[in-house]
């Protein structure tokens, strides 16, 4: 009779380590046929069809493999190249549209500097830092007394508004005439 205290023996269960079951994998002259083909500049999807596969499984054996990504960067450097003896050549025979696209994608220039305006503000500026966790209402008070320095204007300011206010008021002030007939003043509006 068995010991139900002893324990059974059990064999050790096999990796949980994902099977690749219809993983494709280059051989070193198909490799070297896909680099070949990238270089030609065939597109991914001629090269996907002459294998036997998806695009997205091209691109999964492109990104494993670094001499596909060299083949792939090569390209793309040997076509930016041509592009660029293209444009050049159309610069310099008058195309204002090239040379103003060379110049915006081989040196960043830029129709407008709105990233470089600066604000001549003389220290009068006011910063309003809005924290998100208060309610609406508080946040319109607070915004309110902060701002309120903004609104009104310095006494000497206000003194010359009403200055000018009153020399408007002096040289628009209507011209009374002579007495006319019963009595009456005939009023114009300024000379």
């Amino acid at each position: 009779m068995a010991d139900p205290l002893e324990e059974q023996y059990q064999a050790p269960l096999p990796s949980l380590a994902p099977i690749p079951w219809n993983k494709l994998a280059l051989s070193v002259e198909g490799r070297q046929a896909v680099a070949k083909a990238l270089l030609d500049g065939y597109p991914r999807n001629q090269i996907a069809k002459a294998l036997g596969t998806t695009v997205k499984t091209l691109k999964r054996l492109i990104d494993e493999d670094g001499e596909l990504l060299d083949a792939v960067d090569v390209r793309k450097d040997a076509e930016e190249a041509e592009l660029r003896e293209l444009l050049m050549g159309m610069a310099r025979k008058g195309d204002t549209v090239a040379a103003i696209f060379l110049g915006k994608s081989q040196f960043g220039w830029r129709d407008r500097d709105d990233g470089r305006v600066k604000f001549d503000t003389d220290g009068q500026a006011g910063v309003l830092v809005v924290p998100g966790t208060i309610p609406l209402d508080q946040w319109s008070v607070a915004a309110l007394k902060q701002q309120e320095q903004y609104r009104e204007a310095p006494q000497d300011v206000l003194d010359q508004m009403a200055e000018s206010e009153a020399e408007a008021r002096k040289a628009n002030a209507p011209h009374t005439g002579t007495p006319g007939i019963e009595g009456l003043r005939l009023v114009k509006p300024g000379r």
